[in-house]
């Protein structure tokens, strides 16, 4: 018997909680030069899109196994939730779900890691602003 499936709040919840994780994995990795900027690039494109999701949940939606920030944008703003982030800069992360850590051959810029963690903290203030800490 499969357990049943949790509901869209609980969602939120564990959302919210593992896109922090990766948060706080940017943040403290974005000094350390050891470091590669493509488990940077990772963690940032994990938190955003947890963070876009829990969104989602929390308006009714379920979300998928989308890993595309710009088509996660997309579904929050067809809930009719405003996104007034940089989409541009927001959608550049969508290299670093698959692609980039597993192609060698891609060719990305290197990150601006202090640029990148003021994206993350700005994307954290706007789902707590939507949806707060803890849904």
């Amino acid at each position: 018997m499969s357990s049943p499936e949790p509901d869209l709040s609980e969602t939120s919840r564990i959302l919210l909680r593992k896109a922090e994780e990766d948060a706080i994995a940017v943040r403290e990795f974005a000094g350390n030069p050891e470091i590669g900027d493509s488990i940077i690039g990772f963690h940032a494109q994990q938190a955003v899109e947890k963070w876009l999701k829990a969104v989602t949940a929390a308006s009714g939606v379920r979300h998928s196994t989308i890993h595309d920030i710009d088509r996660l944008i997309e579904i929050v703003e067809a809930t009719g939730i405003e996104v007034p982030l940089d989409r541009d800069r927001l959608a550049v992360l969508t290299q670093y779900a698959v692609p980039f850590r597993y192609d060698e051959l891609l060719d990305a810029e290197s990150l601006e890691r202090e640029v990148l963690v003021a994206l993350v903290d700005e994307v954290a203030a706007w789902v707590a602003d939507q949806i707060g800490s803890g849904a």
